[in-house]
């Protein structure tokens, strides 16, 4: 019988031993991946690119979903009634902003790369959209833009 207790008691105490010494491994790898500045092999390399425009995106005063030049001239309107793509991408583009506090509507980058794909770059959030998942249809609008 004191066997069996014994078997049992080791048992429940090595469960919490086994999750705290989980959490120390986990919290030295992440150490040492920040101060040896290393990067997740899942990363894929950028591929170089090729044309850059600079665009911005905005609603107009009737909700209408804009796309502008650098120079300000409206390069592409949609409706308020067509809720597209482009109007997605300018909500997200905004909510991105509004999380590091940043109010101001600045231009944004359309890339596209050696492999023909495209992203959005905001430098002032310094995060890059890349639409290749977003379906053909939908990038022909930019594809047109980077003509």
């Amino acid at each position: 019988m004191t066997k069996f207790l014994r078997k049992k008691l080791i048992f429940r105490s090595s469960i919490p031993l086994f999750i705290i010494f989980s959490l120390i491994l986990i919290v030295a790898f992440v150490t040492v991946f920040r101060v040896l500045d290393l990067e997740p092999y899942s990363i894929p390399v950028a591929a170089p690119k090729i044309s850059e425009k600079r665009i911005l995106f905005d609603f107009g005063e009737n909700d209408e979903t804009l796309i502008l030049s650098s120079k300000g001239e409206v390069l592409v309107s949609y409706s308020s009634e067509q809720s597209n793509f482009v109007s997605t991408v300018t909500k997200v583009l905004k909510r991105e902003r509004k999380k590091v506090g940043i109010e101001e509507n600045a231009k944004v980058l359309l890339r596209r790369d050696e492999n023909n794909r495209l992203s959005i770059y905001d430098p002032e959030t310094k995060r890059e959209i890349d639409l290749a998942g977003f379906g053909e249809s939908n990038l022909e609008i930019f594809y047109d833009l980077l003509k």
